[in-house]
């Protein structure tokens, strides 16, 4: 009965508030409501794949933009020879569309509406405030300290913010599947020169190498905030970050193999999207254990009892 009583109050704010950053950097113009909804856990299970369109496709660019989501037989040479993976990333090419190519492709893109970018910002509002929030917590030296709001949703996510600011400045989404509008076309693709080509690889390497360490400041920050050392907390936060780094790693290493659709080889997509849902449950639960140091010791036994150095414990 205690846990149904503890269900029934409030969520806090910076747990509802951060949720809608999964659904800005999970967003995908797929047709179907149920790609739309395994592309979102895809991301969430893997940070890489969202960050890699986010922070390495020009977000003001349609073509860029759309280009992310055809497979490689929309592409073939100058000369007629099929490309054998996604011109994109490592093997990042100069894109040539005829002019009715590219009026399809500025079809499949739009504006974001002011509501949504509004939403965006607060959403980077909530996940601001909960990182600064758990670094003051860790400036403190002494271990008794308020151990009841526990903030690290938000930093958990913070990895989301590069997309929600995208989102907000640029504005511009494809809304419409261009592997549907582009059905049965070729766009010419064209080596880029050595510079540019280095450039892409080593934005897709900084990528990978960001998305596999930056979550883990959460654990450490989990652990040397108050109550300091806290096993359990560090432990349940290291779920997260080991199914994380494991993901993208593999997701960068299937990049640099080549893929040929954006969703890459079935069996790995499929891993993902089923990593998405596991931490999409560890994501709830983290919001429900954060009402308080208590629901640690219910569910988990004494050994998560922090009282001795909580000031309400």
């Amino acid at each position: 009965m205690e846990i149904l009583n503890k269900l029934q109050e409030p969520i806090p704010q910076y747990v509802s508030g951060t949720f809608p950053a999964i659904a800005t950097i999970g967003a995908a113009p797929f047709n179907s409501f149920r790609a739309k909804l395994l592309w979102i856990f895809r991301i969430l299970g893997c940070p890489f794949t969202g960050l890699t369109y986010f922070c390495n496709v020009k977000n003001n660019d349609p073509l860029a933009m759309c280009a992310y989501w055809l497979p490689s037989e929309n592409f073939e040479k100058e000369d007629g020879k099929k490309i054998p993976y996604r011109p994109f990333g490592h093997y990042a090419m100069e894109l040539s569309p005829e002019s009715e190519q590219y009026r399809k492709i500025n079809e499949c893109v739009a504006k974001s509406s002011v509501l949504e970018r509004l939403g965006s910002l607060a959403t980077a509002y909530f996940i601001l405030v909960g990182t600064i929030t758990a670094i003051a917590k860790l400036a403190r030296v002494s271990d008794r300290d308020n151990c009841s709001d526990w903030t690290y949703l938000p930093i958990l996510l913070s990895w989301t913010l590069p997309a929600i600011v995208i989102r907000t400045i640029k504005g511009k989404i494809v809304v419409f599947d261009p592997s549907v509008k582009l059905v049965n076309e070729k766009i010419i693709a064209s080596k880029l020169s050595s510079g540019m080509r280095s450039d892409s690889r080593a934005h897709i390497l900084i990528t990978a190498v960001a998305s596999i360490t930056i979550p883990w400041i959460t654990v450490a920050i989990a652990y040397f905030t108050p109550p300091v050392s806290f096993a359990c907390r560090s432990k349940f936060l290291t779920i997260f970050c080991s199914i994380w780094s494991f993901n993208n790693t593999i997701a960068y290493i299937s990049h640099i193999v080549g893929e040929k659709t954006v969703r890459g080889r079935s069996v790995i997509h499929s891993w993902f999207c089923f990593s998405g849902i596991v931490i999409a449950f560890l994501l709830v639960f983290l919001g429900i254990l954060s009402n308080g140091p208590s629901w640690w010791v219910t569910l988990f036994g004494k050994g998560c009892d922090v009282s001795s150095v909580c000031t309400n414990g």
